[in-house]
């Protein structure tokens, strides 16, 4: 299992309409990529950034590493480019892959 990390900072004045293009539009469309099985969109309440900015996180989990691979060779720009299309200049991305994921769950 590999999880993939998009972290991003929106401006303030698109957050809200950055939110609902992720839900209705970029994560549906990375779930349909082969290997992709789940995403969670976090958001962050406050923070020092606030008045000009907003930081949210989405955590992907892909079925392997080729999965990843294949994402990053074949569909990543794609998806990238549409992001830039729709709010050129008001994000960035931090984007990390993590190999290795160990699982806990409470009883």
């Amino acid at each position: 299992m590999v999880t993939y990390i998009v972290q991003t900072t929106v401006q303030y004045e698109v957050y809200n309409e950055y939110v609902e293009w992720l839900k209705n539009d970029y994560i549906p469309q990375a779930l349909k990529i082969p290997g992709f099985i789940s995403a969670d969109l976090c958001l962050r309440k406050g923070g020092a950034m606030e008045s000009s900015a907003k930081e949210l996180r989405i955590v992907f989990k892909v079925e392997s590493e080729d999965s990843i691979k294949s994402y990053i060779s074949d569909h990543a720009m794609p998806l990238r480019e549409k992001a830039t299309e729709k709010f050129p200049g008001r994000f960035s991305n931090n984007r990390e892959i993590w190999l290795d994921t160990i699982n806990f769950v409470s009883k």
